[in-house]
């Protein structure tokens, strides 16, 4: 293997920084990884066995650099991505300090701001966890307003859950990242993208679903049912439920699920195999799922709602509650 090859692996530019070549290792051993996708082909580990060979060549060239992540103040200044001045509040934009590791503490602020997120500047579990840091303060403020010093840590749970959500899609412009992160299978005569992506239904123990899950044949359709706390539920052709639609990659729920709530894309999801697993003494199964995703042209237009009013009624209410504790 030489450096072109290897850069062409990794889908690779003349464009790319240190950085944004390792979120795009990152998002392909993501990809294909077994341990990842749940997938333990011969097809699968070949690439990941590429994937990995190739950033371990450009590594031991010194190609990312011994100091890839260390940012001076004029280039956390030129961050680029866009912003959403109508975002509630700024949030901490994280680097991490090292290529394998993913830990709290093992990462830097770089920069802060209503930046939205760019998969191809920031990677996905920093940007969660820089929401997840938005939310903390946002819930610290009330702590401190209402003269609280701790004791709130059993009120915390459920909010941060519902302030995490309006505050993560206001940093989400979902056609936008959806661009980012995959390319279209083909484009329909109309102009259309259309999107392929592995999906899952099943692994649960309860013995009606598992039967049901099980019963199903390569090719058999699927429909959506409902969505309940921003999740998608799945049905067979005869109406029963199968469970919840669970991605390969959790970043697609957040520039899927906004279009399809809106109208803005038309599924079709078949079964590609399913799986009886043991688990103890009881069977689960699962379903592997191919989810194709037709985005119509008016999505091109689409923004997610600003969330402020959500906001605020959120914070309102957790103030509330925790002011009865200083009373």
């Amino acid at each position: 293997m030489n450096e072109a090859q290897a850069k062409r692996i990794l889908g690779i530019t003349g464009n790319d920084t240190a950085r944004t070549a390792k979120i795009k290792f990152r998002r392909l051993i993501g990809k294909y990884h077994p341990d990842a996708v749940g997938e333990d082909s011969v097809h699968y580990q070949e690439q990941a066995q590429q994937i990995n060979a190739a950033y371990t060549f450009l590594k031991n060239k010194n190609f990312f650099g011994e100091k890839e992540n260390l940012f001076d103040d004029e280039e956390a200044i030129r961050w680029n991505a866009p912003i959403n001045e109508k975002a509630f509040a700024d949030r901490n934009i994280y680097s991490p300090y090292h290529m394998e590791i993913d830990t709290d503490g093992m990462y830097q602020t770089i920069t802060r701001g209503k930046y939205q997120w760019d998969p191809d500047e920031e990677e996905f579990l920093l940007f969660l966890r820089s929401i997840l840091h938005t939310c903390k303060e946002l819930l610290d403020g009330a702590d401190i307003r209402c003269g609280m010093n701790g004791g709130t840590d059993h009120l915390r749970a459920s909010f941060q859950k519902r302030l995490f959500h309006s505050l993560a899609m206001q940093y989400v412009d979902p056609l936008y990242c959806l661009e980012k992160i995959a390319e279209p299978e083909i484009i329909d005569p109309d102009g259309q993208k259309i999107y392929r992506f592995r999906a899952y239904i099943g692994k649960t123990q309860d013995k009606e679903t598992t039967n049901r899950i099980l019963s199903l044949q390569k090719g058999d359709l699927v429909y959506p049912a409902s969505f309940h706390n921003w999740k998608l539920m799945v049905k067979d052709s005869q109406g029963y439920q199968l469970g919840y639609l669970s991605f390969a990659g959790d970043e697609l729920y957040y520039c899927l699920f906004p279009l399809m709530q809106a109208r803005l894309i038309q599924l079709r999801m078949s079964v590609v195999q399913v799986r009886r697993k043991k688990e103890r003494f009881l069977f689960s199964a699962e379903a592997e799922i191919e989810f194709r995703a037709r985005i119509r042209k008016e999505a091109v237009h689409y923004q997610n709602p600003d969330g402020n009013e959500e906001i605020y009624r959120i914070l309102e209410e957790y103030q509330s509650k925790i002011a009865g504790f200083c009373r």
